[in-house]
C-alpha cells in the first residue's frame, strides 16, 4: 500500500510539473507586456575570407529591440577606448531592406582594455534599435571580416539579443520564397 502511494504522489508531481511548465510565464505577465525571447549565439570565426560577411543571427521576420555582442580579434593597442578592432567588424539593422540598411557598431569605444593573450583584444557593444545610430528595425546580426587576410582561432563573436515575438518587421527579407512579386 505505501508503495502504491508513493507511485501516485509522483505521478501527482509529475503532471503539476508538466502542466505549469506548460504554461508559458511571459503570457501570464500583466496584458500589455510584449512577449519576447531572448537569442544566444556564439561563433568561432576561423577561416572567414577577406571581405567576406557572416550572417550570425537573423531573426526575420521578427525584430530585435535590444542586443549585447562581444568579439575577440586584434587592434593596434588594446587598452579602453583606444582603438576599434583590426577585422571583425558588426553590422546591424535589416539585411534584406531595399536597399540594405546596416550599419558598424564595433569602434573604438567597444574596446574595454580585456586581453589574456597578446595580440587579443575583446570588445563589447550594446546595441538598442532606433537609438545612436541603430536603424529602428534590426533583424540582423551580420559579421565582416574587414582585414586583408582569413580570421584565425583568435577570432570570435558572442551575441544575446531580445526578439519582440509580438512584432513583424514590415520590410522583413523573404530568403528566396517566392513572395507573388514578378521578375520581368
Amino acid at each position: 500500500m505505501k508503495d502504491h502511494r508513493i507511485y501516485v504522489s509522483g505521478l501527482v508531481v509529475l503532471v503539476i510539473v508538466v502542466l505549469a511548465a506548460s504554461f508559458p510565464l511571459s503570457k501570464a505577465a500583466a496584458g500589455n507586456e510584449e512577449e519576447s525571447q531572448l537569442v544566444v549565439s556564439s561563433s568561432l570565426l576561423a577561416g572567414l575570407a577577406p571581405g567576406a560577411v557572416f550572417p550570425f543571427i537573423d531573426t526575420t521576420p521578427h525584430s530585435i529591440s535590444m542586443a549585447h555582442i562581444a568579439v575577440t580579434d586584434s587592434t593596434s593597442n588594446c587598452s579602453p577606448g583606444a582603438a576599434a578592432p583590426s577585422n571583425v567588424k558588426v553590422l546591424v539593422g535589416n539585411a534584406g531592406a531595399h536597399p540594405p540598411v546596416l550599419v558598424s557598431v564595433m569602434g573604438a569605444s567597444a574596446n574595454l582594455g580585456i586581453s589574456t593573450t597578446s595580440g587579443q583584444c575583446v570588445f563589447h557593444a550594446t546595441i538598442k534599435a532606433g537609438q545612436n545610430g541603430v536603424p529602428s528595425t534590426v533583424t540582423d546580426i551580420v559579421v565582416l571580416n574587414g582585414g586583408s587576410a582569413a580570421l584565425t582561432g583568435l577570432n570570435s563573436v558572442t551575441a544575446t539579443a531580445t526578439v519582440r515575438l509580438g512584432e513583424v518587421s514590415d520590410d522583413s527579407h523573404h530568403h528566396g520564397n517566392n513572395d507573388g512579386g514578378s521578375s520581368n
